[in-house]
């Protein structure tokens, strides 16, 4: 709060310089600076002209000068006069530039963001808090994201990221709750490999086995992209589990030949060596 104000106090001052030094005297240099020039010009073709006395010319550039330079200021008065003038209007604006931000700001703020930036503490909170502290909110931050997900605003970007998030800290309970809502609500919209990341994230939750749910969701994620890797290597890992060492090899190769991750890409090669050496026992 108290960096957005000084925003809004920083951004007052920088209008309040702009008004008050830059229009009005500008504009008032320019006068001065005109009359001097047509008044030197006018000098020198006086002072050019054959046909008058010294006197005469004198008296001509005199003439010119009070005529010209009279009523237009010394540089230092000018200055001083300009800022008496614009005290008053720029300061005005700068409190209504100041009045204006703090009204668009804090008045959506009292009418609802309020608790969306309380759940965006808790959130973020929870996601860079130590392992002891997250077992100690975890259901409260659960609800927050219950409430934001069933929220018509909420798009399947700020979901996706959210489950990412909370899948890079191993927290893959809330991970899969996130990616499950996004299915369900922009399942005709997301990218099909989002089907495949819920396997995997389902089967890390269920502490790397194959429930029910976990075949379910790879089920799906393979009629969904049949050559998703994501999916084939979760294939493979089942074929695995079970001894099927020849269909894991299989399911292996072809998610390696589908894959464009060099990390990944070295994952399954590291997998498909291990099978090649038991093979070779």
């Amino acid at each position: 709060m108290f960096y957005l104000l000084l925003v809004i106090t920083f951004i007052s001052l920088i209008i309040y310089s702009i008004v008050s030094f830059y229009p009005l005297n500008r504009s008032a240099y320019d006068r001065r600076e005109q009359n001097v020039e047509l008044f030197k010009a006018e000098k020198k073709n006086l002072e050019l002209s054959a046909n008058l006395s010294q006197e005469s010319i004198n008296l001509l550039v005199n003439e010119r000068e009070q005529i010209l330079l009279q009523d237009a200021p010394k540089e230092k008065e000018l200055l001083v006069l300009t800022q008496k003038k614009v005290v008053l209007k720029p300061l005005f604006i700068s409190v209504i530039t100041f009045l204006a931000i703090s009204v668009i700001y804090f008045q959506p703020l009292s009418l609802g963001s309020l608790g969306d930036l309380q759940s965006h503490q808790s959130i973020y909170g929870f996601i860079s808090a130590d392992l002891k502290t997250r077992d100690t909110e975890r259901e409260s931050v659960i609800q927050e994201l219950n409430s934001l997900v069933n929220k018509t605003e909420t798009t399947a970007s700020e979901i996706y990221f959210l489950s990412n998030r909370f899948r890079d800290i191993n927290e893959f309970l809330i991970s899969s709750m996130l990616l499950k809502s996004l299915i369900g609500k922009f399942s005709d919209e997301i990218p099909t490999d989002i089907f495949a990341e819920y396997a995997q994230v389902l089967f890390f939750k269920e502490k790397n086995i194959f429930s029910e749910e976990v075949d379910t969701a790879l089920q799906i994620a393979l009629k969904k992209s049949p050559v998703n890797p994501i999916a084939l290597t979760l294939k493979g890992v089942k074929y695995f589990q079970a001894g099927e060492t020849d269909l894991a090899l299989s399911s292996w190769e072809k998610a390696k030949e589908n894959t464009k991750d060099k990390n990944e890409k070295a994952s399954i090669q590291e997998a498909i060596n291990t099978i090649k050496s038991m093979k070779n026992q």
